[in-house]
């Protein structure tokens, strides 16, 4: 039985090349997000570093449908509902790009306060993402602990480390069914990156007095 996936197909597309007399390469062993897929139908095949496959093959095994329209000379991909998903994703992404580094850390103090993983995400630097993504995945996006959890934040100091990169130490609050049980302590640096989506302000580092006084945190170092 084949394994069924679902995942982007506009990045997808974009590292393959369309071949429609690729010729079938059954030893060649496909990979997509670190698992195995069985690829003995897509007619793979590596050329000068090159991966090769029909383009309609690919679109069919991610559900999704590749055409060609012979009076236009077009090929037409229809995306699957994953692709579509990530769009909407990258367009959220965009309106919660940091215009300042006081914006990066109150989302990321929302993103705290709610258990959402995502909106933490959504400010960490590209590097800080590539460490933390695979615990963001096996966490389902949830972070922190129904109690206690993160309350409001006092004692805010910014230090200018330089032009580029500012770092903030607070306090925050410990609160457990609504009341206040004590103080946490953290550092954060936050600095302006220019991206592929355009430049803004992002958490490069982020360390806690005690990491385990909010349950599951992802991306904190001890203090």
């Amino acid at each position: 039985m084949k394994t069924k996936w679902k995942i982007a197909m506009g990045s997808m597309i974009g590292s393959f090349i369309i071949a429609g007399s690729a010729l079938a390469a059954p030893n060649i062993n496909l990979f997509i997000n670190g698992m195995p897929f069985i690829s003995s139908q897509l007619e793979l095949k590596v050329e000068n570093g090159k991966v090769w496959a029909p383009i309609d093959r690919i679109a069919e095994e991610f559900k999704g449908k590749a055409t060609y329209d012979a009076n236009k000379n077009e090929v037409r991909v229809t995306l699957p509902e994953a692709a579509n998903l990530q769009h909407q994703v990258l367009r959220f992404e965009d309106a919660l790009l940091a215009d300042t580094a006081k914006d990066a850390l109150n989302t990321w103090v929302k993103g705290v306060q709610t258990r959402n993983g995502s909106l933490q995400y959504a400010v960490f630097s590209p590097q800080l993402r590539a460490k933390t993504l695979k615990e963001f995945n096996e966490s389902y996006w949830v972070t922190g602990g129904s109690s206690p959890h993160m309350g409001t934040i006092e004692k805010l100091h910014a230090k200018e480390i330089n032009k580029q990169t500012i770092e903030f130490s607070f306090d925050y609050n410990l609160q457990a069914q609504g009341k206040s049980i004590g103080k946490g302590k953290a550092v954060m640096r936050v600095q302006k990156i220019p991206t592929e989506r355009g430049e803004g302000w992002f958490i490069t580092n982020i360390k806690l007095k005690n990491p385990d006084d909010l349950g599951i945190m992802i991306g904190v170092q001890k203090l």
